[in-house]
């Protein structure tokens, strides 16, 4: 992905083409990584056997051939004949219009429940020799929040179509094979519409989240043993952790913490790149011009991402980029009008540059609200607040916190999931490590993964903190479990 500074300093670069203020940053970037590589590739006696130029470019909206044969040339000036370049491309004559680079091996991408024979056809057509390879088997796929459950793929389409690559000599790369976690803020998001990411991309995959290895594995394992001969090598899951429950308590209020950076006001609202603030969120605060005793028409075209509102400090109202951008409000001429905007994850596709915050003025009435106060929570140094003193009352958006030591008898720190059900949405961080996002009302995610290596032995302390957004759990508590929970 691109990094998110380029969206405060070349707000007018055209990703992914010869645009040199694109391809100054990308020679940059490829000339580190790519000398990092050399050691590793195979004609240098490393494991590395192929190299990927870009991925699935035929996708994308504009075609630059010139960008993609530069691309070409600088990964051959690194990576010679030490291992075999190549492209990938969605498997249709559409996405090899523009996708594969002359001179570069060409492979494609499916999942199951194709015939395989018919979906080669078109790579056949513009490549007659050589193997046949899918470099994206598709497993499983991604889930966003709000969808009905977990996404996936069945194992048995998954398993049929992997003997049918086999029996027909093809090549596979199963994606994903090992499913993972997007820690801290580097989930992302689909557009249109937009679609935040989970925190969570176990991907329904062979090997979990955690590490398991699932039913799937098994059965791809067996139809794999049909063509080779596999060794058999016993693997145990590894144990997970019930460590309990716990009651948090009330540590400060978001906005009477220290973690706020404090911009000058502008007359009309900034975004988060234009601020320099890549992740977390955005209190925006302006004054009403007028009393609204009524219905008040409030607007804010092109929220990026979600927004609570709050009238004189009390949180009336969400807006959201996927669901309405305006409400109606009322209040009192001087009140405090303010927004809390949640940036959820930059888009990972496409040629648009998806900045953060309110992207285009707010009104109210129709009018243009100006003269903006702005606070950025970047939410990156925050362990501190654990060891702030209890308090009676926080006003949300607020932290709590608790400690807590594992048994006795534990000679390592096993895997758990931390179960957020009661609570609303926010951020859990378990001794400084940012766990991500939850969001359990939504769904489908109930818990987050806690992998054993970030907690402390016994008689060591571990911390918990977390930081809720809208509705506190009416008994403060959480719970480590011993596998994850998804919403159905």
């Amino acid at each position: 992905g691109y990094p998110h500074w380029i969206l405060h300093e070349h707000l007018k670069m055209i990703l992914r083409t010869n645009d040199s203020s694109h391809t100054h940053h990308v020679k940059r970037w490829l000339e580190v990584l790519l000398h990092k590589i050399q050691p590793y590739l195979y004609g240098n006696g490393g494991p590395v056997i192929m190299v990927q130029i870009e991925n699935e470019y035929g996708s994308y909206p504009i075609c630059d051939r010139r960008y993609t044969q530069w691309l070409r040339d600088i990964f051959r000036s690194y990576i010679g004949s030490n291992a075999v370049l190549f492209t990938t491309d969605g498997s249709s004559s559409f996405y090899l219009r523009c996708g594969p680079i002359p001179g570069v091996f060409i492979t494609v991408d499916f999942g199951h429940g194709v015939n395989v024979t018919n979906i080669f056809k078109p790579l056949r057509a513009i490549q007659p020799h050589g193997p046949l390879v899918n470099s994206e088997f598709y497993t499983g796929w991604l889930t966003h929040w709000g969808e009905p459950n977990e996404s996936g793929a069945p194992t048995s389409g998954v398993v049929n179509t992997t003997r049918s690559l086999l029996a027909m000599n093809a090549s596979l790369n199963f994606f994903m094979f090992f499913g993972g976690t997007n820690f801290g803020f580097t989930s992302g998001a689909n557009n249109p519409p937009f679609q935040p990411q989970l925190t969570s991309y176990n991907y329904d995959a062979p090997i979990s989240e955690a590490g398991d290895l699932t039913d799937k594995y098994f059965a791809i394992k067996s139809v794999i043993s049909e063509f080779f001969p596999i060794a058999e090598i016993p693997v145990r899951n590894s144990s997970k952790g019930s460590y309990g429950r716990l009651v948090l308590e009330p540590k400060i209020s978001l906005s009477d913490s220290d973690t706020g950076i404090v911009y000058p006001n502008t007359m009309y609202p900034q975004t988060f790149e234009a601020l320099e603030l890549y992740s977390g969120l955005l209190w925006y605060e302006t004054i009403l011009p007028l009393d609204f005793s009524g219905r008040a028409l409030l607007v804010a075209e092109k929220l990026h991402d979600r927004a609570i509102v709050y009238i004189n400090k009390t949180a009336v109202g969400v807006l959201s980029r996927n669901v309405t951008c305006s409400m109606f409000i009322s209040g009192e001429a001087s009140q405090p009008l303010s927004l809390l905007v949640e940036n959820q994850g930059h888009i990972n596709y496409g040629k648009m540059m998806d900045l953060k915050g309110l992207v285009n003025n707010v009104t109210l009435e129709g009018k243009i609200l100006t003269d903006w106060k702005q606070i950025g929570y970047p939410l990156d140094n925050v362990s501190h607040l654990a060891s702030l003193p209890t308090v009676e009352h926080v006003d949300l958006p607020a932290f709590y916190s608790a400690r807590f030591q594992l048994p006795e008898t534990l000679e390592t720190p096993l895997d758990t999931f931390v179960d957020m059900t009661g609570w609303n949405k926010g951020v859990l961080y378990v001794n400084g490590h940012n766990l991500g996002r939850y969001w359990p009302v939504a769904g489908p995610q109930v818990t987050l993964y806690l992998p054993g290596p970030y907690l402390f032995q016994y008689p060591e302390y571990n911390t918990i903190l977390v930081l809720e957004l809208e509705k506190v759990h009416p008994d403060r508590t959480i719970e480590f479990v011993s596998a994850p929970i998804w919403k159905a």
